[in-house]
């Protein structure tokens, strides 16, 4: 598809001029190969290293004073453990499950999104 197609067919379905190829098909390799089946994959991830940061902060004691100091070897140590060493033997749920005591859970990512934006 060209960007001229892509930018008519875009503003036909969202109402919303294209401006140029940058702001448009070009914003993201993913869009102009029409390889979209990443997307998911980027939530799924984000979902987890919430989940995964909220379960670290529970286990380790002044994580966030460590972080606000630039110190990243507690939370590094605790990620090689839980998460690192493990490699691909276990399927993802496992390894949310085994790390975080439960599956994905979207809470954890709406949680920082409140206390990020105070909702």
């Amino acid at each position: 598809m060209s960007a001229a197609a892509w930018n008519k067919r875009f503003e036909e379905l969202f109402g919303i001029a294209v401006p140029d190829d940058a702001r448009g098909c070009l914003q993201d390799v993913h869009w102009s190969l029409g390889v979209f089946g990443y997307f998911p994959t980027y939530t799924l991830g984000t979902l987890n290293a919430a989940q995964l940061f909220a379960a670290a902060q529970q286990q380790i004691p002044g994580l966030n004073d460590d972080l606000q100091a630039a110190e990243y070897g507690r939370l590094l140590s605790w990620l090689r453990e839980k998460i690192h060493r493990h490699g691909r033997r276990y399927s993802a749920d496992e390894l949310m499950m085994q790390a975080t005591g439960e599956t994905t859970q979207a809470r954890y990512f709406l949680d920082y999104l409140k206390a990020k934006y105070q909702v």
